[in-house]
């Protein structure tokens, strides 16, 4: 009997320091009139370039899946408090089935897809922090005796917004009141106060560390997946020199 094989993740990243000066432009071409709206109130055109990257992957990477063009992928932000286009990234329209998460932080912009769940991705660059206040508003106490070093506290940090962001609570959601494994240890769920059902269905990864910066995924499902980690340099050239 052939075995099947597991579900997959793509999760497509783009650094900032490798792309083309030609791709602000470029990539605003990918942006609805709304999101260019949303890209030109961004203070620095880093935090831009990080905006627009994320819109450009999700469409190019969606759009290889779809064959569509990638301006025909609908994509809604529609935070489910109060309206705004800052909520978790929703594939809409005629193609739906199709997950997405999306995260930036210093250099880099990573964009997860897939089918099989909710997803959450979470990216962080490693910085000097003022520890003991920041881990009082992220940790719980058992994590806090454990903290060891900033990279410690961001390997925390990445793993449990990931975990908020796949149930789609994002920062709504306190931080202290989820708690994973050690840094050292596999990434995993131990509990979420008041949630420990929804925790319980939470697959947790640790991502392929890059300079200075750590990544997480979280896939709403107890289903084992394969993740592919993928530069999305290719697929952002070919939309540049198209």
């Amino acid at each position: 009997m052939r075995r099947m094989s597991a579900p997959s993740v793509d999760v497509w990243w783009a650094r900032l320091s490798e792309v083309e000066s030609s791709l602000d432009s470029a990539t605003a071409r990918l942006l609805t009139p709304r999101e260019q709206t949303r890209a030109a109130g961004y203070r620095t055109q880093d935090d831009r370039l990080r905006f627009q990257l994320g819109v450009a992957v999700t469409r190019l990477a969606l759009a290889a899946q779809l064959d569509c063009a990638p301006i025909d992928v609908d994509l809604d932000r529609t935070c489910p408090d109060c309206d705004q286009p800052h909520g978790k990234v929703r594939v809409t329209g005629p193609r739906t089935g199709w997950e997405v998460s999306v995260s930036h932080s210093g250099e880099f912009v990573g964009v997860a897809v897939g089918t099989v769940a909710p997803l959450g991705l979470d990216v962080e660059q490693i910085r000097a922090v003022e520890l003991d206040g920041m881990a009082s508003l992220v940790l719980t106490p058992t994590e806090r005796r454990r903290l060891t070093s900033p990279t410690d506290f961001f390997r925390y940090w990445t793993r449990k917004e990931a975990v908020v962001k796949s149930t789609g609570d994002g920062l709504r959601q306190s931080l202290d009141l989820v708690t994973v494994t050690a840094p050292s240890e596999p990434a995993s769920v131990l509990g979420w106060t008041g949630r420990d059902q929804v925790a319980a269905g939470i697959r947790l990864y640790d991502l392929a560390d890059r300079p200075h910066h750590l990544a997480a995924l979280a896939v709403l499902s107890r289903a084992e997946i394969t993740i592919a980690e993928r530069d999305a340099g290719p697929l952002l050239d070919s939309w540049v020199h198209r």
